[in-house]
């Protein structure tokens, strides 16, 4: 009997060793110490992995057959890190920082450098069709957006969307995505009631403005190009490719050249993947003297939002062999007319894509869809 227990004794700490191990952390950026959003995760050698949210952070459950590998961290922008998984089980919470990836040009002066990234601009957006889905094609998205009085939220709302996009990257430009992209809302959540206008209007339709490839505006407009300044940030490594990281600015900060009525300035970056022009991600800033509450783009008498900034970002990711946006965010700031600092907070994460969709005629600008309990305490958010 002795001998039996001892065996079994022997046996608690193997058996517990075999569970599956969880690594949760945050992926920072080694200068500023921010998070990275939207890193590449995974196991070194492995399909197994995940990616950081919009802050950087993550969670990763890793299986007892991978204890003794190594842990792959990427990147846009950044240096990739490879770490011993044995290193980082012992923490509670681990902190990776990622260092910036760059290189000079060499032999190249800055006027030939110039010339280089506007072809390769010009180059990325006459690739468009070919790189990216044509219509018909159906995405459904998961739309987040707050709104803060004061870096106090006060409203909130969570919903599915489905998009139903005729021609697609095919024929991209503003008029063809007005025309040819609708969409509807089919769940929400929310913590407030949707009968007077101002708070029944979405704000989807200026989040899905942000998608410049689909819209082949501003700096993806090719007769608008030679307006704005390029200058190359770096080269960096991103899923085996190489990604030119090039930063954009305007002195035409109209609506042509920034997607906004009343904007005064205007800054980015963008990306460029070397092997085939394809456009992965896009960020840009704009400051702006006013906007209609409708839409950035509009024009209005009214002064409710006054010294306005925003910050926005689109991603995009080859599903079933070609490219489309996969995410999208932007966070706003103006004054009111009482002198309140107003924040929304609006983000899009793509959950599929269809090429055989079902058709949606019009759009919903304005949104009062019945709450389902069931669907969202189903519902899994994505990370």
């Amino acid at each position: 009997m002795k001998q039996i227990i001892f065996f079994l004794l022997f046996l608690v700490p193997v058996f517990v060793l075999a569970q599956p191990k969880t690594l949760k952390g945050r992926i920072v950026d080694a200068s500023n110490q921010q998070g990275i959003g939207y890193t590449n995760i995974g196991v070194e050698g492995t399909f197994y992995g995940t990616a950081s949210d919009a802050e950087g952070f993550f969670e990763l459950k890793i299986p007892e057959e991978f204890f003794g590998g190594k842990l792959f961290v990427s990147a846009v922008g950044y240096r990739n890190v490879t770490l011993l998984l044995n290193d980082l089980f012992g923490q509670e919470f681990v902190r990776i920082p990622l260092a910036e990836q760059t290189y000079s040009i060499e032999g190249v002066d800055v006027e030939a450098q110039s010339r280089v990234l506007f072809r390769i601009v010009r180059t990325a957006i006459q690739k468009i069709p070919q790189n990216y889905h044509p219509g018909p094609v159906g995405m459904k998205f998961y739309y987040q957006e707050d709104k803060q009085l004061n870096d106090s939220s006060i409203l909130n709302r969570e919903a599915i969307v489905e998009l139903h996009d005729k021609t697609g990257y095919s024929s991209p430009s503003v008029s063809d995505a007005y025309r040819n992209r609708h969409y509807r809302f089919t769940q929400v959540k929310k913590n407030f009631d949707s009968k007077l206008f101002s708070t029944a209007q979405t704000g989807f339709d200026e989040l899905l403005e942000m998608d410049l490839v689909r819209l082949s505006n501003t700096i993806l407009n090719q007769e608008l190009l030679n307006d704005y300044d390029l200058n190359l940030e770096g080269i960096s490594t991103y899923d085996g490719d190489s990604v030119w990281i090039i930063s954009y600015k305007t002195g035409k900060p109209d609506l042509a050249h920034s997607g906004d009525y009343y904007a005064t300035q205007m800054n980015g970056k963008i990306y460029i993947l070397k092997s085939n022009y394809a456009i992965i991600r896009n960020e840009c800033m704009i400051g702006s003297s006013t906007n209609n509450s409708q839409n950035r783009s509009l024009f209005t008498d009214d002064k409710g939002q006054q010294q306005v900034s925003y910050h926005f970002t689109a991603i995009y990711k080859n599903k079933e062999g070609k490219y489309a946006v996969n995410y999208l965010d932007c966070d706003k700031t103006y004054t009111n007319l009482q002198g309140e600092t107003i924040t929304f907070r609006r983000k899009a994460n793509a959950l599929g894509l269809s090429q055989q969709p079902a058709e949606i005629s019009g759009r919903d600008y304005f949104e009062d869809t019945p709450y389902v309990e069931n669907f969202w305490k189903e519902f899994k958010r994505p990370q």
